[in-house]
C-alpha cells in the first residue's frame, strides 16, 4: 500500500517520534492537551484551549484575545511491535497503509500477533474566540489468520508455511483543515459557551492480503487488494464539523457541564470493508469513521485540583461508547501530574511541566484509528 505524495503533518509526527522514550504497546502523545492524561476525560474543562478546542470547540470562548501559538502534538499507538520497527514497517508511508513488500514483511517477521500502529500530528493558531488549525494521521493495523499464527510460534520456516495461512493489513490516512469559534452568553441563568469547529476532510483507506505462497515466496506482486478496492487505496473528500456547549450555574464559575455534538454535520466519506480473511461480505457502511454522536461531560477546578467526567457517544451511535475519569493535581507553579481510567483502554498519566504536556496510556487522539476495530 504504498502512497507517492508526501503529507508535512504525518512526516512531523515520524520524525517527531524518534525522540519520545521507548515505550512499546503503549499510547504516547508528547505536547498534546492535559486531558489526555486523565483517562481523556476534559469536555467540559476549559483546559490547554489551543490543542483541546477540537475535543469541544466552545473551549475557544475562553481563550484570550491575544494570539497564542500552542506547542504542535504529536501522538502515537503502538501494540505488537517495538518503538524501533517504525521506520522500518512504515517505510515511505504516507496517506495510509504499506508498500506490498512491507506486507509480507510483516507476515513474515511478526505472523504470530496483531500489529496496531499509527501516528498523527497536529497545530494551530488561535486568537479571538478563532482558531485555524490541521491535522494528520496515518496507521496501519494487521490480523492474521490462525495458520499463519500457527506456522510463526513453531518457527516460521519460510520453506514450509502453513497451508492456507493469510495475512490481512489495514491501512488508513488522514488530513484536515479547520477553522473554529466559540463565545459565551452570560445570563441570570448562568454562563453558556457555545463553539463550531469545521473542517475540510480528506481521508485514504486501503485493505491488502498475502496469502501462502506469496508469503513463502516473497512475491510482493502477489498481494492483493481486499474490500473490493480496485487502487491501492481509496480516497474521500468532504466537509464536518462539530458544534460544542459548556455551561456555568450562577456563582459557580469552577463548576462546568459540557455537551458536544461531534459530526454535527457529517463528513461523507464512507469506505467498503472486508473483514480479516474474507469471512464478511464486502459493505458499504462497514467503515465510516465520521458517524453523529452526542458526550457529555462534567468538569471541577478547585485551586491546584482538576477533576472531570465524560460519558462519550452515548447510545454507542458510532461505535465508540466509553466513560471517561481523571484529575490532575498542581505540584508546583509550573508542574502537575495527572491520571485517569478509560473504560476502553483502562489506565492513562501525564506530566506538565511548564506548559508542556506528555501523556502515556491509551489516549493518543487517533481518530480513524479508533474505528478500525475487529
Amino acid at each position: 500500500m504504498r502512497f507517492n505524495r508526501t503529507s508535512t503533518i504525518t512526516g512531523v509526527a515520524i520524525v517527531g517520534i524518534s525522540v519520545l522514550a521507548s515505550v512499546a504497546s503503549a499510547d504516547v502523545t508528547f505536547g498534546g492537551n492535559r486531558s489526555r492524561g486523565m483517562g481523556g476525560a476534559g469536555l467540559a474543562l476549559p483546559i490547554d484551549i489551543g490543542n483541546n478546542y477540537r475535543l469541544n470547540p466552545a473551549f475557544l470562548a475562553f481563550g484570550s484575545k491575544s494570539p497564542a501559538l500552542p506547542f504542535p502534538q504529536l501522538g502515537y499507538r503502538l501494540s505488537g511491535i517495538g518503538i524501533s520497527d517504525i521506520r522500518d514497517i512504515l517505510g515511505d508511508v504516507d496517506q495510509g497503509g504499506l508498500d506490498s513488500d512491507k506486507v509480507i514483511d510483516l507476515a513474515q517477521r511478526f505472523g504470530n500477533r496483531n500489529i496496531t500502529l499509527a501516528v498523527n500530528a497536529d497545530f494551530g493558531l488561535r486568537f479571538a474566540g478563532f482558531a485555524v488549525g490541521a491535522r494528520g494521521e496515518v496507521g496501519i493495523n494487521t490480523r492474521p489468520n490462525q495458520q499463519l499464527i500457527n506456522w510463526a510460534n513453531n518457527g516460521g520456516n519460510l520453506s514450509n508455511v502453513d497451508a492456507g495461512s493469510r495475512l490481512d493489513s489495514y491501512g488508513y490516512g488522514l488530513q484536515q483543515f479547520e477553522v473554529g469559534y466559540g463565545n459565551a452568553i452570560r445570563t441570570k441563568m448562568g454562563r453558556l459557551a457555545i463553539g463550531i469547529n469545521a473542517r475540510r476532510v480528506t481521508s485514504y483507506y486501503a485493505h491488502k492480503f498475502a496469502d501462502r505462497d506469496t508469503i513463502q515466496n516473497s512475491n510482493a506482486n502477489g498481494v492483493q487488494n481486499g474490500s473490493g478496492i480496485g487502487a491501492d487505496f481509496a480516497k474521500a473528500e468532504s466537509f464536518g464539523a462539530d458544534i460544542g456547549f459548556i455551561y456555568n450555574l450562577p456563582k459557580m464559575d469552577n463548576v462546568y457541564f459540557g455537551a458536544v455534538i461531534e459530526n454535527f454535520i457529517e463528513p461523507k466519506i464512507v469506505f467498503p470493508f472486508e473483514a480479516p480473511g474474507g469471512g464478511q461480505p464486502i459493505t458499504p457502511n462497514g467503515f465510516d469513521p465520521y458517524q453523529r454522536n452526542i458526550s457529555l461531560g462534567f468538569g471541577y477546578i478547585q485551586d491546584r485540583l482538576l477533576l472531570a467526567a465524560d460519558f462519550v457517544d452515548l447510545g454507542n451511535a458510532a461505535g465508540r461508547s466509553e466513560t471517561r475519569y481523571g484529575g490532575q493535581f498542581q505540584l508546583s507553579k509550573t508542574v502537575s501530574i495527572q491520571a485517569g481510567y478509560n473504560s476502553r483502554t483502562a489506565f492513562t498519566y501525564g506530566v506538565s511541566v511548564g506548559g508542556l504536556n506528555i501523556q502515556l496510556g491509551g489516549q493518543a487522539p487517533i481518530t480513524l484509528g479508533s474505528v478500525i476495530r475487529f
